[in-house]
C-alpha cells in the first residue's frame, strides 16, 4: 500500500491539471453558446452569475464580482478535478473507461451544481435550451476532459 505522502502528488497533481483544463473547456463552450452565439449574457455577467452563489444577487451590480466569479469557478473546478482523481485512485476501473466515467461524472457535477444554485437561492427553472447546454457542457466539456486527463496521467505514472 502506498503511503499517504506518495499518494498525494499522484492524486493532487493530475486532479489540479484536469480541473484546470475542465474549467477552461467548459468556459469556452458556455461562453461560446451563451455569450457569443445566443447573446444571453455578457462576459462579465456570465462570471457575475457565478459570484451570486457567494455574495447574492448584488453581484450583478458590482463589476468586480466577475473576477470573484471567475476565481470561484476555477477553485470549484480544481476541487472537482482533485475529487475525481482521488476517486479514480481508489477505483481504477474509472481510468479504464474515461469517456463513460467522464459522462457519469459530468452528470454528477451538473446535478450538484444545480443543487448549489438552489441552496444559494439563485436557481431558476431552466428551459430546454439551457438544460441541454448544461448537460453538454458538464459531460462533454468538463467530465470527459477531467476523466481523460486523470486516466492519461495515471497510465503515464504506471
Amino acid at each position: 500500500m502506498l503511503s499517504s505522502t506518495r499518494l498525494a502528488p499522484a492524486t493532487v497533481v493530475p486532479g489540479l491539471i484536469a480541473g484546470l483544463v475542465g474549467a477552461a473547456t467548459i468556459d469556452v463552450y458556455l461562453l461560446g453558446v451563451f455569450v457569443a452565439a445566443a447573446h444571453l449574457f455578457t462576459l462579465g455577467r456570465f462570471f457575475s452569475f457565478i459570484a451570486t452563489g457567494a455574495i447574492g444577487k448584488s453581484a450583478y451590480g458590482e463589476p468586480e464580482s466577475a473576477w470573484l466569479g471567475l476565481a470561484i469557478h476555477v477553485a470549484v473546478s480544481l476541487a472537482w478535478g482533485v475529487g475525481y482523481a482521488y476517486a479514480a485512485s481508489r477505483a481504477p476501473q474509472l481510468n479504464a473507461r474515461p469517456i463513460t466515467s467522464g459522462i457519469v461524472f459530468g452528470i454528477v457535477v451538473m446535478i450538484a451544481m444545480q443543487l448549489v444554485e438552489v441552496a444559494a437561492n439563485i436557481y431558476t427553472l431552466p428551459n430546454t435550451f439551457v438544460l441541454l447546454n448544461e448537460f453538454v457542457a458538464h459531460t462533454l466539456f468538463f467530465g470527459i476532459p477531467v476523466a481523460w486527463i486523470v486516466a492519461a496521467r495515471s497510465h503515464a505514472a504506471s
